[in-house]
């Protein structure tokens, strides 16, 4: 019988083949630029490699002074931005982009820590420019842990965003993002995520997960992607003035973020 170790090598090699086939369908579908055509292929060959071939451990939870330091550029990153549930940006902004994202994608991870994200957020986002939504669609948690274990992980981080604070968590959850297929986002994890949040009543997060239109709006995120077409994590979709597109890179630079922001403005 296969180690563990190897059924995990084989089931990314399983993956990576699917979404190079995304990838290849995403190139022939380029031009198609509407919400009412197919959306792009999320999943980039090269930035998937890029992320399975990194292999070791990744971070995990953090404690102590490594978790206080990320706590702080978070806080850096977004403090004096409006926030309203999943949405992060003045409400007004001509330009949306709607993120469809996976905590435990480490894709979404790269994106949103590494790719074009955190410029955009510290100049378009703050400027009024550009608004964020993020909507949940499972992908990576659902080929692991599950759909239950994925809707009580983005159900925790809307809970955080009844307090105006849901993109601290989804952040936080990246930063410190754990090794897939290992089960490490338990309610521990969860619950020491939220204690990172400075000002956030922990005691009302605990009631506020209960609360059943929270998960009402991650089904209803998950069946407006698979509407659209969505078949990966993450994909962007840009709206504006003049048009709508989606994003042809899982893991665009700002550079490439701020072209589609012109594209659609």
């Amino acid at each position: 019988m296969a180690s563990r170790t190897k059924q995990k090598e084989e089931a990314r090699a399983r993956r990576l083949e699917e979404e190079r086939a995304r990838a290849e369908r995403a190139r022939r579908d380029r031009r198609l630029r509407t919400v009412g055509a197919i959306v792009l292929g999320a999943i980039v060959v090269v930035a998937v490699l890029i992320v399975v071939s990194s292999g070791g451990k990744k971070g995990g939870l953090q404690t102590g002074t490594e978790a206080s330091a990320t706590a702080t550029a978070v806080n850096g990153l977004l403090a004096g931005i409006p926030q309203s549930g999943a949405t992060l940006g003045n409400p007004k902004a001509p330009v949306t982009m709607t993120y469809y994202g996976d905590y435990e994608c480490p894709v979404c991870q790269a994106f949103t820590l590494q790719g074009g994200f955190p410029q955009l957020v510290a100049s378009d986002v703050r400027q009024g420019k550009v608004k964020v939504v993020y909507k949940s669609f499972c992908t990576a948690t659902c080929n692991g842990p599950g759909q239950s274990v994925f809707n009580t992980q983005q159900i925790a981080g809307l809970a955080a965003g009844k307090q105006d604070q849901f993109w601290q968590y989804t952040e936080l959850f990246y930063h410190e993002q754990g090794q897939e297929d290992t089960g490490y986002a338990n309610e521990a994890y969860l619950t020491a995520l939220a204690k990172q949040i400075p000002g956030l009543n922990l005691n009302t997060w605990q009631t506020d997960r209960n609360d059943s239109t929270l998960a009402s709006q991650v089904a209803s995120d998950e069946t407006d992607g698979h509407n659209i077409g969505v078949s990966g994590t993450p994909t962007l979709i840009f709206k504006g003035p003049k048009s709508t597109v989606a994003a042809s890179q899982a893991v665009p630079t700002y550079t490439q973020l701020e072209s589609y922001v012109k594209q659609v403005s």
